[in-house]
């Protein structure tokens, strides 16, 4: 059997796994809420779902006393959506807050869990901003986690202030952040993009230079590396509101329509921050690429099987932080486990002898990639023979 032949059908059976474990995922996802609304609000003794699917809390079974409403609000954290429940009494004060469900990295999730962030949240009005940095403090090192707690419960208050019959305005729409990391991106993607299809005599310096800003920049600076958690969150079909995410729209659909155009991957190889950490050990102990052996061929092996194993993981539990066993939160945020810092130490030092060793034998974006220049080739030939006379690159 040709070696395109069995790859055809390895990313077939790849590609069947995966929509198994979203289906199957889909259907467990179906949990009760119910425990969650008791939780934001334990002094009710009797709760009843309205007709819009929020609930009313009440004092005991003759409901005369109305304690208050619940409601579940949504944000998009880091992993994915982020549900509170929410409580507010009649007069639109916030009197309990319990995260329902959340798709964060344990690591994130439990740094918030660790301040009085969810505590300074009870006792606010529906009509305070939520605001971090504003009227609510921060949470160093997990800040996306925090300013999704805080949407989450300023969209369950406000809806749980309209059915009580408070005057609330509608929420006006977000306003689009475009900035310094989304400027940076555009023009790594316009420089690299423009190096690549022409014979620069500098190129080898363009390179490095794009490599050192995305590593300083996208790295240091923003800790806003390509994860698979986020390739997994488009999977799973958790799309982030554009006007507040629109880096990731720009970095995933950039590398996804080059890489279908020109089957080139302009990312890992250009301005990956973590990819640039390790030419720059590289460089120290003057890292080469060791020749093939059967060493190597285990480690890709090792490569694919923990990138499948993660998105199946992560689809069949709904939760795309669980796809997270990268290192680039360790180095970049300095957040992780002990044993995070060991293997990052272990990488960065193995990096001074071997030509980015993370990104050829352990990153899950390769094989990602790879299957896709597999389906790409497939459908390319499949063109080919329909249409003859027509040239593709």
């Amino acid at each position: 059997m040709k070696r395109s032949n069995r790859s055809r059908i390895w990313a077939v059976i790849v590609f069947a796994l995966i929509l198994a474990a979203w289906a199957l995922g889909a259907l467990r996802s179906e949990l009760s809420l119910i425990p969650y609304i008791h939780k934001a609000l334990p002094g009710a003794d009797h709760i009843v779902k309205a007709d819009d699917g929020s609930y009313n809390a009440w004092a005991d079974s003759s409901e005369e006393k109305l304690l208050g409403h619940v409601v579940l609000g949504q944000a998009d954290g880091y992993g994915g959506p982020l549900t509170m429940a929410v409580a507010v009494n009649p007069s639109g004060k916030i009197i309990g807050a319990v995260i329902a469900d959340h798709k964060e990295t344990p690591a994130w999730m439990a740094r918030v869990l660790k301040t009085d962030l969810l505590k300074s949240l009870v006792g606010k009005i529906y009509t305070d901003p939520f605001e971090i940095g504003d009227d609510i403090d921060g949470v160093t090192g997990a800040t996306i986690t925090a300013k999704a707690i805080a949407g989450a419960l300023a969209e369950g208050s406000h809806v749980a202030a309209q059915y009580l019959g408070l005057p609330a305005e509608s929420r006006v729409s977000p306003e689009i952040i475009f900035g310094i990391p989304e400027i940076v991106l555009l023009a790594l993607f316009a420089v690299v993009y423009l190096s690549h299809r022409r014979k620069f005599q500098h190129k080898r310096r363009i390179r490095w230079g794009a490599m050192l800003v995305g590593m300083i920049v996208l790295g240091f600076l923003y800790n806003s590396p390509l994860t698979l958690v986020h390739i997994s969150k488009f999977f799973m079909g958790y799309w982030p509101l554009w006007q507040t995410d629109l880096y990731w729209y720009i970095l995933i659909i950039g590398i996804f329509i080059i890489y279908i155009v020109e089957n080139w991957n302009p990312y890992c190889e250009w301005f990956c921050p973590f990819g640039a950490a390790q030419e720059c050990m590289g460089l120290i102990g003057g890292a080469k690429l060791p020749r093939p052996r059967r060493g190597s061929n285990a480690l890709k092996i090792l490569q694919r099987t923990l990138a499948l194993s993660a998105i199946l993981l992560g689809l069949y539990f709904r939760n795309p932080g669980l796809t997270n066993y990268e290192l680039y939160g360790t180095l970049f945020g300095l957040v992780g486990t002990s044993i995070q810092f060991a293997a990052l130490g272990l990488v960065l030092i193995a990096a001074m002898f071997i030509r980015r060793p993370w990104c050829n034998y352990l990153c899950p974006i390769r094989p990602v990639l790879e299957l896709m220049r597999i389906f790409r080739e497939w459908m390319k030939e499949i063109w080919k023979t329909r249409n003859p006379d027509i040239k593709i690159s």
